[in-house]
């Protein structure tokens, strides 16, 4: 097996710098940490009823996005009901995916999301008539792998990439009960134990654990009533049927992901290295007196956006944001790949004015460290993705310029 190290490098420095950007323990200026039940980790944008809203419904809705909302909501409705409902029209037997993007783009009423998930990870496909048995031999598929290579993971050749594994799980989410339960625990070490043995280029690095938690969170809140916080739920409590079905659509889901950014992750980890430069070379363009003043007090980007690439900025925002943030992404083409160096370009300079009010190397990277996103959900997330897009309105076609411009010395 390849190295299980967090961030396989070619020199010491390069090695410091990415421990630093793992780290999971906050810096000693951060506030104690407390525990996250009382906000709730599954982001639920405003309800929607299987019956049409009444003219003084929609006046009464909170402004999340009018009345432009609850039409693409509407759509999202008829496209994933059975057509089992009288008076319901029948979906239509293939999904344009263009359209579906569109609709997802600005996030997935949470009745929905496990489904539009499926679809824009391309884990079912578009044509209807072929999902139930696309998903039934996917989910066998997971289970057959578990069975062929599950029991190999106290082998010689692989007990490093194992412990390494059972060493980060318990460190994943302290604050979330749901991710301190042995069988959910258990059901983590399999996908992440299965992916690492599928893909030898890269192996298990530290950080693809926290990737899986989304999915997990999402595809669990099917099984579970909508009333109860998905954080604090009790998974022993669900059928043996359902939790398998929740881990294998989870492994599926996010081997999808990191196939888009493998390069992540094999050797000297290329893509992060590649994505921190080109994050630099765009903020000296977009924000420049945040720029020079990150440079004139010793900051490298890798000190910080190496965590933001590695994590996709799971550690720098809470779960709930993460998932609503993931909605955007899987609606976008490049999502993972492209467009989050943009979102990290928006992140970096929406802290611009508090950023440039710290005058030493230090009170710059505890700030960064310690970023207090604590409260963030649907409405900082739709800033921050509008923001993103802008620039990738503007610096898009120029895409060849900037890795170049990254490229050099």
């Amino acid at each position: 097996m390849p190295p299980v190290s967090a961030a396989p490098t070619k020199n010491s420095r390069q090695q410091a710098l990415q421990r630093l950007a793992i780290q999971k323990e906050p810096l000693p200026s951060s506030v104690s940490a407390t525990p996250q039940t009382a906000n709730p980790i599954y982001p639920k944008l405003p309800e929607i009823s299987d019956q049409p809203r009444s003219a003084a419904h929609v006046a009464s809705a909170p402004p999340h996005g009018g009345d432009r909302d609850q039409t693409r909501f509407a759509r999202l409705r008829r496209l994933f009901s059975n057509g089992k409902t009288s008076g319901r029209s029948s979906p239509p037997v293939d999904v344009d995916l263009d359209k579906l993007r569109e609709d997802c783009w600005m996030g997935i009423p949470h009745k929905l999301r496990p489904q539009a998930w499926r679809l824009l990870s391309g884990y079912l496909p578009t044509n209807a008539e072929r999902r139930e048995v696309t998903l039934q031999c996917k989910r066998d598929e997971y289970w057959h792998y578990v069975e062929q290579y599950f029991h190999s993971r106290f082998d010689d050749q692989n007990a490093d990439t194992f412990r390494q594994i059972n060493i980060d799980i318990p460190r994943m989410c302290p604050l979330i009960p749901l991710f301190q339960q042995k069988m959910v625990q258990e059901m983590f070490e399999r996908i992440l134990y299965i992916w690492a043995i599928r893909h030898p280029a890269s192996g298990y690095v530290q950080g693809i654990n926290d990737l899986v938690t989304p999915f997990f969170v999402v595809f669990l809140s099917e099984f579970i009533p909508q009333d109860v916080e998905v954080g604090s739920f009790d998974v022993s409590q669900l059928p043996l049927e359902q939790c398998q079905l929740i881990e294998a659509d989870s492994f599926w889901c996010v081997s999808a992901l990191l196939d888009s950014i493998q390069d992540n992750y094999t050797f000297a980890q290329p893509g992060i290295q590649r994505k921190v430069l080109q994050l630099r070379h765009l903020m000296s363009r977009v924000d420049r007196p945040l720029h020079k003043h990150l440079e004139s007090n010793g900051i490298e980007y890798l000190q910080f956006a190496f965590r933001w690439m590695n994590n996709l900025l799971m550690r720098e925002i809470p779960l709930r944001a993460t998932i609503r943030l993931w909605d955007t992404y899987l609606s976008e083409p490049d999502g993972f790949m492209q467009f989050h160096n943009y979102v990290c370009a928006a992140f970096l300079r929406t802290w611009s004015k508090q950023l440039q009010a710290e005058k030493d190397f230090q009170g710059v990277m505890i700030l960064l460290q310690n970023l207090p996103t604590q409260s963030w959900g649907d409405r900082e997330i739709c800033e921050l993705t509008a923001d993103a897009f802008s620039l990738q309105s503007v610096f898009d076609g120029a895409r060849r310029h900037l890795s170049a411009q990254a490229a050099s010395p």
